[in-house]
């Protein structure tokens, strides 16, 4: 015990999160006798045998034939303990106590994966026997993982009938969007809540990376070899900031993965595929994948080696989609026949590019205010406008002329001009950017006396249900009696109602009179 204490002390093995640390050493601390058997009949059985006739007692590791004095002999009818057999495990299975190559190669190996109930029963046994037989620890790290409950926060038993069978899950919603669910769920030191959302919520997100999948296999073609992305100075400012913005993620995970912070990681994947690459970069190349020109090869390089590095970052979440799609990807030579063995994404120094960052954010703010616009005024999606952007500095003025194509394509808009004078109107819908503003010239489009009447009913529709819950909020035997997450979901729901009221006067006051 006093080994497999310093081990912890000095830093040999470390636990994560390190508060179960002190669970070990209160264990450990206090050591007490072991019973190493047990009385199964299942089991490594004792190598002890018993002389009836001389009363002598012999251990061997293989099955003598006889007692010395030439009496017959019986062997210990009990079994090792599970956890002592079980201790054995990280040496024993590599050829110990030879010193065979994959005892030297393998152990001790990185990482030990468990719950925090076998710490003392399993996990300070191994480090204990580990140091005892070998002289090295087993593991450098032990990750504890978190408790999963059902969708209350109460521990799954049958008796509550809360049980959630694994494999029923996985029927419903497919191994990959339940792995993924459990890795977005497991904040170190918290114990998980398995809810139906989450579950349907990362089912979709499967779904999502396998259209996306589909629009790149469907730009391929007739390609077999892998296209070589041009030197960036040849690329436009869409595909130099995705390959920025892919690099940066691909450090994120790195630093995220090597720290055990796997929520940390499947959300950074998670919102970079939907909301960077699939609701924008995708959007963003298809008029130049719709185009014969080279412009179109270097884009395709482009997103074929984007998607092909999401694929290897969501692997560890989502083995089955990754391997699947990118068995259909054109391959480097060196990157082998499975996924699994090809590498990680590494950093590309030359991908950095800051500028095309800021550039693109503004043509994002640019046509999300527009969208934005349009459906807070019901403007029909088919209806396509002309947007004025007044104010404009020469460099934004500049941006947005030289990427006008994604504006008005993104944005569902006819014209976009530029002006230093455009006169407010009521039918004019004016919205802040920056330091410029965009006009949107609603008349013979937009009936705006319809317009705030169905305003008006949202109002009061909003009023309605505010009135509704500040009612609960303010009775005091609410707030006393009700289960304090009720309580909290109903203040930020007061909260999102108030939000959606001033967003609905705002909309209301600019239409005029």
């Amino acid at each position: 015990a006093d080994a497999a204490i310093a081990a912890v002390r000095d830093g040999r093995i470390r636990f994560v999160p390190e508060n179960w640390e002190k669970t070990y050493f209160e264990w450990m601390e206090n050591i007490h006798d072991w019973c190493i058997s047990r009385q199964l009949w299942w089991g490594h059985r004792i190598p002890a045998w018993y002389c009836d006739t001389c009363s002598a007692t012999i251990v061997a590791e293989e099955t003598p034939k006889a007692c010395a004095c030439g009496g017959a002999l019986r062997q210990d009818k009990d079994v090792l303990d599970t956890w002592f057999s079980s201790g054995l495990w990280p040496f024993s299975t590599m050829g110990w106590p030879e010193k065979s190559s994959d005892l030297g190669r393998f152990y001790p190996t990185d990482l030990m994966i468990t719950a925090f109930d076998i710490i003392f029963f399993w996990i300070a046994r191994m480090i204990m026997f580990g140091l005892k037989f070998t002289g090295e620890v087993p593991f450098r790290a032990v990750y504890i993982t978190s408790i999963v409950r059902d969708a209350h926060g109460q521990k799954m038993s049958k008796s509550r009938g809360n049980v959630v069978n694994p494999l029923d899950v996985m029927d419903e919603i497919g191994a990959d969007a339940f792995r993924f669910t459990l890795a977005a769920l497991a904040s170190p030191g918290m114990d998980i809540s398995l809810s139906q959302g989450r579950l349907t919520g990362y089912r979709q997100f499967v779904n999502k990376i396998w259209n996306a999948s589909r629009f790149v296999l469907m730009n391929l073609g007739e390609i077999q070899k892998r296209p070589t992305i041009p030197n960036l100075s040849a690329l436009g400012l869409v595909d130099r900031w995705i390959l920025h913005r892919v690099n940066q993620l691909s450090a994120e995970l790195n630093e995220s993965l090597g720290s055990y912070r796997f929520d940390v990681a499947a959300d950074r994947v998670y919102h970079f595929f939907w909301h960077e690459y699939a609701d924008w970069y995708l959007e963003f190349v298809k008029q130049n994948l719709e185009q014969d020109t080279p412009g179109r090869d270097f884009t395709l390089a482009v997103l074929i080696e984007v998607h092909d590095r999401l694929l290897r970052m969501l692997h560890p979440f989502m083995p089955f989609i990754t391997e699947e799609v990118w068995q259909k990807i054109p391959r480097r030579s060196e990157d082998g026949q499975t996924i699994t063995l090809a590498k990680f994404p590494a950093l590309q120094d030359d991908w950095h590019d800051e500028k095309a960052v800021s550039e693109v954010a503004i043509l994002q703010e640019v046509i999300s205010t527009i969208r934005t616009a349009r459906a807070e005024r019901g403007v029909p999606p088919s209806e396509r406008l002309k947007v004025i952007i007044e104010g404009a500095n020469v460099k934004h003025r500049t941006l947005l002329s030289d990427q006008i194509k994604h504006v008005r394509r993104l944005a569902r808009l006819e014209v976009l001009e530029f002006s230093e004078n455009v006169p407010h109107s009521p039918d004019t819908v004016r919205r802040v950017v920056r330091d410029f503003q965009v006009h949107m010239p609603l008349v013979g489009i937009v009936n705006r006396q319809e317009e705030k009447t169905r305003v008006l009913k949202e109002l009061e529709r909003i009023e309605k249900q505010k009135s509704n819950v500040d009612k609960r909020l303010a009775n005091p035997k609410f707030l006393e009696r009700a289960d304090p997450k009720v309580v909290a979901e109903a203040r930020v729901q007061s909260q999102n109602l108030s939000l959606e009221q001033e967003r609905y006067e705002r909309i209301f006051q600019e239409m005029g009179p």
